[in-house]
């Protein structure tokens, strides 16, 4: 089982992070949390499969903050 944090232990950057923008649940329990997101970073391989995903549920639009994506891959087509 993972080690919980407890009021007297400083919060690494991530469970900063966590808290900031949690929305429902409770970070110390083993359960899932609701977190709201602001920025997002996504490459050419597996953003694709991600925005792929969102449309195959019916998200008609997602707003974030910011929204990198990383294309890495030059494809070139001749004909």
């Amino acid at each position: 089982m993972a080690k919980t944090t407890t009021e007297s232990e400083p919060l690494n950057v991530a469970r900063k992070i966590l808290a900031r923008h949690l929305v429902e649940g409770d970070p110390a329990k083993d359960a899932e949390l609701g977190i709201r997101i602001d920025q997002t970073l996504t490459q050419d391989a597996t953003g694709t499969m991600a925005y792929l995903q969102f449309e195959s549920m019916g998200v008609p639009h997602v707003k974030n903050d910011l929204a990198v994506s990383y294309v890495d891959h030059n494809t070139v087509q001749i004909g």
